[in-house]
This record gives structure tokens, sequence and C-alpha cells, in this order.
């Protein structure tokens, strides 16, 4: 372009990638999925993204705790994958006890947040006591 200096060309270059970027977060669409998950004493997926096209920006899974039971524990896991055709490795765990899971003041949904991640997300519960119950899940993310 006549008139303008490389150092000029240069901040044009970084505003329009700028520009590129906030159009294309701008236009990333609120995703969800879910379903009733019955225990079954064994470690089971809720959600679980695998293998993935690029980065993806998953924000949450809740889980509705609502019919746990006196002698009942639940135990919900969080795993990611780190490396293209790697294994599932183990970030989180957490273990909920008795009514409601052991949550307090009339509370019965936990939030699992999530992180970006370029090769695989992974969201088990797995109830290791008491009566299997039925759990309520829900997935939100960005695409």
């Amino acid at each position: 372009m006549p008139g303008l200096t490389n150092e000029t060309m240069g901040t044009a270059t970084a505003c329009a990638v700028e520009e590129i970027f906030d159009l294309t977060n701008a236009n990333l669409t609120l995703r969800e999925t879910g379903e009733v998950l019955t225990a079954d004493g064994n470690e089971q997926n809720t959600y679980v993204s695998n293998n993935p096209l690029g980065v993806h920006k998953p924000l949450v899974v809740f889980i509705d705790l609502d019919n746990m039971d006196q002698g009942d524990t639940t135990v919900i896991r969080v795993y990611y994958r780190l490396a293209d055709g790697g294994g599932f490795l183990l970030e989180d765990y957490q273990s909920y006890v008795g009514i409601d899971g052991g949550l307090a003041n009339g509370i019965t949904v936990i939030a699992v947040d999530l992180l970006p991640n370029r090769f695989g997300i992974r969201v088990t519960l797995e109830q290791t006591a008491g009566v299997n119950r039925e759990y309520l899940w829900k997935y939100f993310g960005e695409q």
C-alpha cells in the first residue's frame, strides 16, 4: 500500500487480527446436552468430548443429587486428555454422601466447571454405596 511504512502495516495487521478474533468469539454458540443417568454401581460417563475438532470451550456440567438418600455415596470424576491419542488423565475427584449428596441449605445441584481442551474431556459418575439412583445431568459449552 503506498504511503504506509512497515511499522504502520504491522499495526494495521495486528488490528485486523484482533477484529477477526473478536468476531470469531462473538459467533460462538451455546451448545447443550444431557439426560437422566441411572447409576449401576460402575463408573459411568455423563459428558464425554472425545477428540474434538480443535480447541473447544466447555463450560459446565450440572448434576442433580436430589435423589440421593441416607447411605448413598456418589463419586464425580473429571478427566482430561493432554495429547492426541493419549489416555484420559484424572484431574478432579469429589465424593458426595447422604441425603442430597450432603449439600447444605437446600442445594441439590452441583456445577462441575470445565476447562478448554484440545484432545478430550470426560466427566463420570459412580454410585459406590446405597440404592442405585437416577441423576439428571446437563452439559453446556460454546462451539
